[in-house]
């Protein structure tokens, strides 16, 4: 626990941004180091179905050197929910983004984080230098008037009858396959276990929606995909074809994580995104 403890701490408080224009509140945390470089890009991290702002402390903790940026989707951590897909998401994103910085930023998304970065990526490229997509794919392509699938339907029902601890160990135990070592399975559960049903019924929505495939052309700043090798929520033929989408992607597999590479192994996440930012 210990462990946990520690690297909670470094994730700064959740702070409210309200768009005057859509009246829309999304919540976000950022650090700002007194003194950053002029080659330290700012990083914008946008989380996964089971994740949240909090997802990103081992990011918090490692790149002291740079501005950071985590955003929660619509209806995760203190986000309002709103009507429209995740086009009308991405625009959120880049308003809150505006507000904060004015220089192009890095957007590092992860699982349904990076369905969101190809959209921002693609139609708001002058807020972005760089893209990295972590453990995602292109969307499930499903008209706009098709119900929620059997799974998500089968998520909020759990949510409503478990508390945060026995959900977030379900989500956890569904995520990641194989021994889960014990910090790591604690951090995520606490994660997790905070997640709230409009949060699911949104993302769920917007990735049963979306289809970036006619996207992926408009994507011209230098991109990354990051695959992880055990993963079990992204398929080998989701991940191919975004692979095929972005032919020109730097293209990199992490070893023995799983859906969860930003904590289940930071170390060599981290180390994977430095290694990204030092080509472009």
């Amino acid at each position: 626990m210990t462990k946990i403890v520690n690297v909670m701490s470094f994730l700064p408080p959740a702070s409210k941004y309200y768009n005057g224009k859509s009246h829309v509140e999304t919540t976000y945390r950022i650090y700002q180091p007194d003194n950053t470089p002029d080659n330290h890009p700012v990083l914008v991290f946008l989380h996964g179905f089971n994740g949240s702002s909090k997802s990103w402390a081992y990011q918090f903790s490692h790149f002291v050197g740079h501005t950071i940026i985590a955003i929660d989707a619509p209806g995760f951590g203190g986000s309002q929910t709103f009507e429209g897909d995740m086009l009308a998401v991405a625009d959120e994103t880049a308003e809150l983004i505006k507000s904060l910085v004015d220089k192009k930023v890095v957007i590092i998304g992860h699982s349904m984080g990076g369905m969101l970065g190809q959209v921002l990526a693609a139609k708001h490229a002058n807020l972005c230098s760089a893209l990295i997509l972590s453990c995602t794919h292109k969307g499930r392509a499903q008209p706009k008037d098709t119900p929620l699938d059997v799974a998500t339907m089968e998520r909020i029902q759990q949510r409503n009858v478990l508390d945060d601890k026995e959900y977030g160990e379900l989500r956890v135990g569904k995520m990641l396959k194989g021994v889960i070592a014990p910090d790591i399975f604690k951090f995520l559960t606490i994660v997790a276990g905070e997640i709230r049903v409009g949060g699911i019924r949104s993302g769920g929505l917007n990735m049963l929606n979306l289809d970036t495939t006619n996207l992926l052309s408009e994507i011209s700043i230098p991109t990354a995909i990051f695959t992880a090798e055990n993963d079990i929520v992204v398929s080998l033929e989701a991940a191919a074809a975004l692979k095929a989408g972005l032919p020109n992607a730097y293209k990199i597999q992490l070893s023995d994580v799983g859906h969860a590479p930003y904590c289940e192994n930071a170390t060599s996440f981290n180390a994977a995104i430095e290694k990204f930012i030092g080509t472009i």
